[in-house]
């Protein structure tokens, strides 16, 4: 009996622990994952050589050395000034770059994130689509292809008529009378054509068509939403504000003390880019762009995306700063976005729907009162 209750126990804890080890190791990959995005990923990433290696190799190049990793990311200042053979090669290896010590990270902590690093399966980088615009009317071709099926419609509309015309001759000459001849059907047929009242409704039509066709037209004028030229140098934003978060003000630093948010200069790309020498979608080529504008010391002609009218006036940093708005407000999901495409219409009515509904903040807190209650909708405030 006491036998049967030991087996029972036992196989209970062996069932337990099965359930309990997904579960465990879904955890490990999780706080690795963490741990790598708080302490590792400013210079290193799992699958490509960014400051430092691709950790997704780690795991299985140290698994017979794990007691000298453990230390490495420890100390490993302390190990090269020691002089380790192994830490002296790779930091000379990888251009005498400092590695940063993490004395604080235990042995299962160290685990888990090369654990995590090996697992880790990137997206693709996948372009970003220019978002389809729903207006007929800017489509030329589905417009031509509507008015070919009014004038097929009206081609039908003839034969029907002539086709009526002689069905009614058949039945007049059954019951007796004349049939009607072909000069007497066209004689009709042109006397409903010359009537005024279709030529009234047809001139109508034309020109109701026609002015609405201009009117569209007309309000399309300077307006570039879908914009998505093609760049000098091969830029992700998907990669540099996605997926490693680099806050927009770091490159557009005039954000908030100018009308202008700025491009940023060459400098700033090499604040970066002189230890990054090859990036994940595109290689090495164009990062070489970069460090040749850097060397030659000219300056990148990138292309302008968003442009207002001249005679309509806007101020980033009035919005950005005294509005407090998100840079997504207007230029749409920037972060997901490989290639950047102007994302809102920037039309006069976009602007003055979000004057009508945007509440003012002040000290940053949300007030009851809109853009419009403070004079959003004077015509000054943009066209001075």
């Amino acid at each position: 009996m006491m036998c049967k209750m030991i087996y029972k126990q036992f196989f209970s804890f062996l069932l337990t622990l099965v359930i309990a080890i997904p579960s465990l190791v879904a955890q490990d990959l999780a706080e690795g994952e963490t741990l790598f995005k708080n302490n590792c990923s400013s210079c290193h990433m799992t699958k490509r050589q960014l400051i430092g290696p691709a950790l997704g190799e780690a795991k299985a190049k140290y698994e017979n050395d794990k007691e000298w990793l453990y230390e490495w990311v420890r100390n490993a200042p302390g190990m090269i000034a020691s002089g380790d053979a192994k830490a002296v090669a790779l930091f000379e290896q990888y251009q005498k770059l400092p590695m940063t010590a993490f004395p604080l990270l235990t042995n299962e902590q160290i685990d888990n994130i090369m654990a995590w690093a090996e697992d880790d399966v990137k997206e693709d980088i996948v372009v970003s689509e220019a978002p389809v615009v729903s207006d007929p009317f800017q489509d030329p071709k589905l417009f031509y292809t509507l008015l070919a099926l009014v004038g097929i419609l009206v081609m039908i509309s003839l034969v029907l008529v002539v086709i009526t015309a002689t069905l009614a001759s058949a039945v007049n000459a059954k019951d007796g009378g004349q049939p009607f001849t072909f000069a007497q059907v066209q004689k009709q047929t042109l006397s409903i054509l010359q009537n005024k009242f279709v030529i009234t409704a047809v001139i109508v039509i034309a020109l109701t068509g026609g002015l609405t066709k201009t009117a569209i037209e007309a309000r399309k004028v300077g307006l570039n939403q879908g914009y998505m030229p093609e760049q000098p140098i091969k830029f992700s934003h998907k990669l540099h504000a996605g997926q490693f978060e680099i806050d927009c003000e770091y490159c557009h630093s005039g954000v908030r003390k100018s009308k202008n948010a700025w491009i940023p200069s060459v400098n700033v790309c090499m604040n970066c880019h002189k230890y990054i020498q090859e990036g994940p979608k595109y290689g090495a080529e164009e990062i070489a762009k970069v460090v040749s504008a850097w060397e030659s010391k000219e300056a990148i002609e990138w292309t302008r995306i968003h442009n207002l009218p001249d005679h309509a006036y806007f101020n980033h940093a009035q919005h950005v700063t005294v509005g407090g708005l998100e840079c997504q407000t207007c230029h749409g999901p920037v972060q997901e976005m490989e290639v950047v495409y102007q994302f809102s219409d920037l039309a006069m009515g976009w602007c003055v729907s979000c004057h009508r509904q945007e509440k003012v903040k002040v000290l940053g807190k949300e007030t009851d009162m809109t853009v419009e209650d403070m004079g959003g909708l004077d015509c000054m405030r943009c066209h001075y």
